[in-house]
């Protein structure tokens, strides 16, 4: 449990420089973080005279409130934490086409990069999310299908292990709200008097999790909730827009560069100037209260006068606050060991409650200075980013004292758990320490991969143990710690091996080094759909990792399929790739099976695919899973040949089209203009491309000429909303309105509204077979209102709710079809829905099937 160490801001809005859990557990650094700068120094320093936690719970990566918890942590040198109950996995991807779980590992990379810049720690429990939700009796049903407690256990947990004065709820209990919002208050609540009962979840305790009675619970009014001339003087509230000289500028102006973090969602936010009001309602609070105060944190004491017999800790600390000098941040050192020998002398065991809490985290953050006012450089690069179990990596790792004081590199252990042949020392500064090792990798080390993406889902939960879960990562791959001493005190420092390179555009870039298998079998698609049942060709690339790889590749098929293919690779050096080819015939027009690829290397049988997620503002990882094929034969009649794709965010319906033997032309703005659309049959309008690129709505008329000639065009779902506005955008051949409406039961009835409508019949007769085995929902942002002259195709409702007939609408232009569709079909195709393909065909040849 050490190992999956929580975070520990060196001060708020820097990046996590170093973190740690106790003193048995070295400082963790994190390679992502800016250097401080001495106004974050002095930052840091006066945090030390604060003990004081707060902890803000909400559902979803996004959902936090940037602007409090920067001020938490910067204005009021708090430990502010966020439990976000998901990673947001359920969302969708402006940055990308990742969705599902490597949507999730973007999220939590975005929120680790939000939490550097505004300084609080992050938290998550179990709980998949599962896309948008209409009630938290839903939510908390699928969250405890298989465990009733799990997520109430790690919020629980996350409460005893951040020991909050407040738990700071974001949403309301009252719906409407997404299910998601409303269940996160509902176990705030619950949460709040568990983690302080010890009849609940006792085991805990034997993780370092100790029962704790939070004094207060506030719920933080949303603003977009408030009314129109609402007296809002009832509230408690917060000015969270104060300026802070030592960074330059305001902690909502920070926390605007925070928010922007979540590039996935399109968040990016520009800063507010001035005062920033936040409001709060008291839900419950145990002893004494703030009176009358409107300061929802009135009455809670946060100086280290809470506790008896820390004169000694109060007078260290405030002497190496008064004596920090920000030209020489090195002279701090002997001050801040004289704060180290006062925290050391404090109560250790963790019987004595809270002191003891802050005696470890204090102590933590005086080493992480210690480290910091030195200017101490330390770094470890690879020359390769791969690792292999078993196999030599080769080492170089530099020592660098830019400031001064007493300083001594005492050791240096590698990967292998090997020293370095460093002799002791005092750095001396400017001077490199450049040490070169090769390593070999322990044949025991487990390739990486997010560690809750590695084992089986339980339901709706991730299928580790909750003592891990609640973190954002697990620790390094391969690191390498340095033990130095300062003065008398030495302190142990984790750093991770990375691999770096320069890109032209964005500089130096550094990815960390990965343990992984010898060679790794991937797919090009996750899924290979067989029309009518004829054969297919299973596209797979093999890639060797750490060196040179001769084997063979096998597929093993469920009975009755056949795969013929030359399996057979060689590849001369490390990193080096071969496409290879194998022709798929399905026993049947309609079956389905799981086709597993396997490579054999040197004896060993590695049945692993991987998958890259590459994008410049988050760290390249490589996420590993099983090797693994969904094959689908069903009946399909294609209707038309011809497709021109104008792009969206986040959008694989056209590889999912070209995979059915369409030929599918990626369409732009720019290419609009120049291209004779009298060569495509139908043309089609991705998720969100109006969103994304305004010039769109400036190529109206031209693929309106294209319907009235006998075209088909079909534009998938659009927002629009108060973030998101389509204002008066022309989008079909009249006017109609994109609204809200949403099904997110994947399951719930299509009724067709007219059973003999082209769009259910044609080329492809459809049944309730046709929407069954759908994903997460059926459909999104329906069409709220439209023109007499559209016609509704479905009628269809979640469970207790009226019927929307918004899903698809259909108007007759010229000689062709104009469609636009909410239905989920970027979530289908991808998942090799057959249904969904059939539909889509159908709503394809519209214009000509009249």
């Amino acid at each position: 449990m050490n190992r999956m160490n929580r975070l520990l801001p060196l001060v708020p809005l820097l990046a996590s420089l170093l973190v740690t859990t106790s003193l048995a557990t070295p400082l963790r650094l994190d390679p992502l973080a800016e250097p401080p700068t001495a106004g974050h120094l002095q930052m840091a320093m006066d945090r030390l005279a604060t003990v004081g936690s707060i902890l803000y719970v909400a559902a979803h990566p996004d959902d936090e409130n940037t602007r409090l918890l920067a001020w938490l942590a910067g204005h009021r040198g708090l430990k502010a934490s966020y439990v976000s109950l998901t990673r947001g996995d359920g969302g969708q991807n402006l940055v990308g086409n990742e969705l599902g779980p490597l949507l999730g590992l973007i999220r939590t990379y975005e929120l680790m990069a939000a939490r550097r810049i505004d300084g609080a720690e992050q938290y998550f429990t179990r709980a998949v999310d599962f896309g948008y939700s209409k009630t938290a009796e839903e939510t908390l049903g699928l969250w405890g299908k298989n465990d009733p407690d799990a997520i109430l256990a790690d919020l629980v947990r996350v409460i005893r292990m951040t020991r909050p004065d407040a738990v700071i709820m974001r949403f309301s209990t009252e719906p409407p709200n997404h299910g998601h919002h409303t269940a996160s208050a509902l176990l705030a609540r619950e949460a709040f008097v568990a983690a302080a009962d010890p009849g609940r979840f006792p085991r805990q305790v034997n993780d370092g999790a100790e029962v704790h009675a939070a004094e207060r619970l506030l719920e933080n009014k949303s603003h977009w909730r408030f009314k129109e001339g609402e007296d809002l003087s009832r509230y408690l509230a917060l000015d969270v827009g104060s300026f802070s000289p030592l960074i330059g500028k305001s902690f909502a102006e920070l926390a605007a560069a925070s928010r922007t973090m979540h590039k996935s969602q399109g968040f990016g936010s520009a800063p507010v100037h001035g005062p920033q009001l936040e409001y709060f309602e008291l839900v419950t609070e145990r002893g004494k209260g703030g009176g009358q105060s409107k300061d929802p944190l009135a009455g809670l004491d946060f100086t280290w006068r809470r506790f008896p017999g820390t004169d000694a800790v109060i007078k260290a600390v405030d002497e190496a606050r008064r004596t920090f000098v920000p030209a020489a941040p090195e002279r701090s050192i002997p001050a801040l060991l004289k704060v180290r020998s006062a925290l050391a002398a404090l109560p250790a065991a963790t019987q004595a409650g809270l002191v003891s809490f802050y005696r470890t985290q204090k102590l933590a953050e005086v080493d992480a200075l210690l480290v910091a006012v030195s200017g101490i450089y330390l770094d470890v690069r690879a020359k390769s980013a791969v690792a292999v179990p078993g196999e030599t990596v080769d080492l170089t790792a530099t020592t660098l004292l830019r400031t001064g004081g007493d300083v001594t590199l005492e050791a240096l252990v590698w990967p292998d758990g090997s020293k370095a042949p460093v002799a002791a020392k005092k750095l001396a500064v400017s001077a490199p320490e450049v040490v070169n090792a090769k390593v070999v990798v322990p044949a025991d080390r487990r390739w990486s991969t997010p560690f809750w993406l590695g084992p089986p889902r339980e339901g709706h939960l991730f299928g580790v143990p909750s003592y891990v879960a609640i973190h954002p990562f697990g620790p390094a791959d391969l690191k390498v710690d340095w033990v130095v001493r300062f003065g008398d005190h030495q302190v142990t420092v984790e750093v991770p091996v990375r691999f770096a390179w320069v890109d032209r555009v964005h500089g130096e870039r550094f990815r960390p080094v990965e343990v992984l298998p010898p060679v790794a079998v991937t797919p090009r698609a996750p899924v290979l759909m067989l029309p009518n049942g004829k054969a297919q060709r299973l596209e797979v690339r093999v890639v060797a990792h750490g060196a040179g790889r001769l084997g063979v590749v096998a597929v093993t098929a469920p009975a009755g399929w056949k795969v013929v293919g030359d399996g057979a690779f060689e590849l001369k050096e490390p990193n080096a790739e071969r496409d290879l080819s194998f022709t798929v015939t399905p026993p049947s027009a309609s079956a389905s099976g799981e086709l597993r690829l396997s490579a054999t290397v040197d004896a060993a049988v590695i049945g692993v695919q991987k998958r890259i997620i590459d994008h410049v503002h988050v760290p390249m990882t490589t996420v590993l899973s099983p090797a693994v094929v969904r094959a689908t034969a069903f009946s399909f009649a294609p209707g038309i040949k011809r497709i021109g794709y104008i792009v969206g965010p986040g959008d694989e319906v056209a590889a999912g089209l070209s995979a059915v033997g369409y030929e599918v032309t990626s369409l732009t703005a720019a290419t609009l203009d120049s291209e004779d659309l009298s060569k495509f049959e139908a043309i089609v309008m991705g998720v969100r491309a109006f969103n994304e690129d305004d010039r769109l709505a400036h190529r109206h008329p031209k693929l309106m000429r294209f319907v009235e000639k006998g075209g088909t065009y079909i534009v998938q779902y659009q927002v629009s909303s108060r973030f998101r506005p389509l204002g008066d955008i022309p989008i079909g051949p009249a006017k109609f309105s994109v609204g809200q409406g949403r099904v997110t039961d994947e399951n719930a009835i299509m009724k067709a509204l007219k059973p003999g409508h082209a769009a259910v019949t044609k080329p492809n007769r459809l049944d309730d077979q046709d929407f069954v085995g759908w994903v997460q929902e059926r459909g999104l942002y329906f069409a709220e209102s439209w023109d007499d002259s559209y016609e509704p195709v479905f009628e269809i409702a979640d469970p207790g709710e009226a019927s929307q007939k918004g899903a698809v609408i259909v108007a007759r232009h010229g000689k062709g079809a104009f469609v636009y569709t909410g239905l989920a079909f970027f979530r289908q195709l991808p998942e090799g829905v057959p249904g969904a393909y059939r539909l889509f065909a159908n709503l394809l040849t519209l214009g000509k099937n009249r």
